[in-house]
């Protein structure tokens, strides 16, 4: 047999046994999937638990705090879903992967609801770290449809942070002309090889570089930037108009819920003010730094404002922090989220939210 021969026999023996070894594959992901498969591509975590040590992030009695996602991949001890109240969405600051669930805005917020009001009202926690409004979209789309009985009052929004990245291409382009248009995307095992590739790259939104989850030395921190990119406004500006776009689907997909909406600005410490003059911090290596963050991520907390309504909105990116309430650039120490909460709760109780949220037969008082 001729060296061509041989190489084409053997090109053909390879090409079947790996198609065999996808079909297979294909088989045994069908058999053992739960319904749940699809949520892979989300990265939900569900029914697990982890201690993660955060001496290295912020001052805690203990070095390391414990993290669980229930069966249904929320946060929070409701209970059956249909009991939550309210449900909380949004990426890795609404997540608070790194805080203790009794430290979470969440956990402040329901208790000083009950504290203020005596209303007794029970906050779920659905977000996910990397999450921007794309994955929102399609958490609404793949995974709370999962969730037996969640049917929450109110769907709280915190979100902008990870949309504000004007630098992002957006969504993938091969998953959204082919995938999208195809039934590959119903195979277990391409839905398997998007998550493995998520959890690698980021895909729901790629953060800046500067927004991870290391501690920041606020002493050491380069807050040099002085003016904006030259392309900041005109990107900023596109990117908001199609944030927009989402934000108002999401809505939708929330009051389809039977839910009523409020929607969180997000603060951070890109800017700060330095003898009056506004300068922002400028990494390594970056060509737009926190001044080209701050400026794309108010046009977006505008956006919010506008398809929100100010009855409906609560700026927590106006409120006044201090660098201890965070440990890196957006995400909150326990001090933080204290404060993100108390601010929640005093707005839904000065609000006629209150009484959609009171259990019947227990008013609030």
């Amino acid at each position: 047999m001729s060296s061509t021969r041989t190489a084409a026999f053997l090109v053909i023996i390879w090409t079947v046994a790996l198609a065999v070894l996808l079909a297979a594959t294909e088989l045994i992901l069908r058999a053992t999937d739960d319904g749940w498969g699809g949520t892979l591509r989300l990265n939900i975590v569900r029914g697990r638990s982890f201690d993660f040590d955060v001496s290295d992030l912020y001052p805690s009695r203990s070095p390391t705090i414990r993290y669980v996602r229930d069966q249904y991949g929320l946060r929070g001890d409701c209970g059956p879903p249909g009991k939550i109240d309210i449900l909380t969405v949004g990426g890795s600051t609404t997540d608070q992967r790194f805080l203790s669930q009794d430290a979470t805005f969440q956990s402040v917020m329901q208790a000083e609801l009950r504290r203020v009001t005596g209303t007794a009202v029970c906050v779920s926690n659905a977000g996910v770290d990397g999450h921007s409004t794309y994955g929102h979209l399609r958490s609404f789309q793949d995974w709370f449809p999962l969730i037996p009985g969640l049917k929450p009052k109110l769907v709280i929004f915190s979100i902008g942070i990870n949309d504000a990245d004007f630098t992002s291409a957006g969504p993938n382009e091969f998953e959204d002309r082919i995938l999208g248009h195809s039934s590959l995307k119903e195979l277990r095992i391409v839905q398997l090889g998007l998550w493995l590739r998520d959890l690698l790259k980021g895909r729901f939104g790629r953060r800046p570089a500067f927004v991870s989850h290391h501690r920041v030395d606020w002493a050491s921190a380069r807050y040099t930037e002085t003016r904006l990119a030259p392309d900041t406004p005109e990107r900023a500006e596109r990117n908001a108009a199609a944030f927009r776009m989402r934000l108002r689907r999401l809505v939708g997909d929330a009051h389809a819920l039977g839910s009523d909406v409020v929607c969180v600005t997000q603060p951070h410490r890109f800017v700060r003010l330095d003898h009056g003059r506004r300068t922002g911090f400028q990494p390594a290596g970056e060509a737009h730094g926190g001044l080209d963050f701050d400026y794309s991520l108010r046009l977006i907390n505008q956006a919010m404002r506008e398809e929100c309504g100010n009855a409906r909105l609560v700026d927590v990116y106006s409120t006044p922090f201090e660098d201890g309430d965070f440990y890196d650039m957006v995400h909150a120490t326990p001090s933080g989220a204290r404060k993100i909460g108390l601010q929640l709760a005093r707005f839904i109780a000065a609000s006629d939210l209150l009484k959609k949220l009171a259990p019947e037969g227990q008013p609030a008082r």
